[in-house]
């Protein structure tokens, strides 16, 4: 019996069934990015302080856990496991989405209390003390919650000093089923953060300068 002689033709036949099958598929899902919101300028405060009265912070890039370190945004299951969303992500480094709503947030908040926040690589305007934030948790799950665990300290510049280091965690509830409904939920996590550090560091400022 003579063998199958594989022939041009059928080549060309089977890169048409190939290209077909890739059709019928239909296109893939497209991919939705997702950025952390900052306060409303509202919220802040107004300073008639001119610029030489004001104590400055540089706020270092916010570092986060390893396994947030992704464009994928992260589900978390069961504290267990975890899901990463392929055609959810973050629209930028999520390090860098932190830094400046944490720095947007804080500048707001402490404007009226003469102290000015400046990101630190960014800024070539000498600072009086500096902020440093660990992100060890940012994650949540649809319906359920969103959760934040982090860690600060703030330290005089120049020496680094530390003056003050504290570690939170807080929740918001994610409303719905939706990613928009989870990063919503995770911003208000920051928000929270932002009230608590400026506060904070609004004490522990008046009673480090009257020393």
């Amino acid at each position: 019996m003579k063998g199958f002689l594989f022939r041009p033709t059928h080549l060309a036949v089977m890169i048409c069934w190939l290209a077909l099958a890739g059709c019928l598929g239909g296109p893939s899902a497209p991919v939705n990015f997702y950025m952390l919101s900052p306060l409303s300028a509202s919220q802040g405060g107004m300073s008639a302080d001119t610029p030489e009265d004001r104590i400055r912070i540089g706020l270092a890039n916010v570092v986060v856990a390893e396994y947030l370190n992704r464009s994928e945004i992260v589900v978390n299951l069961d504290n267990t496991v975890y899901r990463l969303a392929e055609f959810n992500q973050w629209a930028e480094p999520l390090s860098d989405n932190l830094t400046r709503v944490l720095a947007e947030n804080l500048a707001n908040l402490l404007r009226s209390n003469a102290i000015d926040v400046f990101l630190s690589s960014d800024s070539s305007i000498p600072i009086d003390y500096q902020l440093e934030v660990d992100v060890l948790r940012l994650d949540g799950n649809f319906g359920d919650r969103a959760t934040l665990v982090a860690q600060w300290a703030l330290l005089a510049a120049g020496e680094n000093d530390l003056i003050l280091m504290r570690r939170a965690e807080y929740q918001e509830p994610a409303v719905d089923d939706t990613y928009k409904g989870l990063v919503l939920a995770k911003s208000r996590t920051i928000e929270k953060l932002s009230h608590d550090v400026a506060a904070a560091v609004k004490k522990v400022l008046a009673n480090h300068l009257r020393q």
